[in-house]
């Protein structure tokens, strides 16, 4: 959900922790937001601003707003590979022929180096961009 953080306007978006499906989502947020993780170039993730703790509901991370993937919208295919390649911060080769995708995600090698599993990083890997456009 959107919102407006009160103490300085600045458009954040909330998100409310379900425990069952990541029971540690809240502290592995926080872990990678303080430092000296917070400040290393490698870290690519969205940075916790609060906690929203209230009484017998489960915790609401406040995170900054982060803008829409297709505004500006993507108009050449080359732009689609920049952008592919930013979100997942490619470091090898990717090959098109949608059977394999040799990529390695700096960000989830960065997350691994500080003994972090990222569990729904398949998304990101095993797509190929070809496969995204279709």
């Amino acid at each position: 959900m959107d919102a407006t953080r009160i103490s300085d306007g600045r458009p954040v978006m909330l998100k409310r922790i379900a425990r069952e499906e990541g029971p540690f989502e809240l502290d592995i947020n926080r872990l990678f937001s303080t430092e000296p993780l917070y400040s290393n170039p490698k870290n690519h993730c969205v940075h916790l601003l609060d906690v929203i703790e209230l009484p017998n509901d489960p915790p609401i991370m406040v995170h900054p707003l982060l803008r829409p993937f297709d505004s500006p919208p993507l108009q050449t295919f080359g732009e689609f590979v920049t952008f592919f390649a930013q979100t997942c911060e490619v470091g090898s080769v990717i090959t098109f022929d949608g059977k394999s995708n040799h990529s390695i995600d700096k960000g989830v090698q960065f997350m691994h180096e500080n003994h972090v599993a990222h569990r729904s990083v398949d998304r990101c890997n095993l797509l190929s961009p070809l496969s995204l456009l279709n």
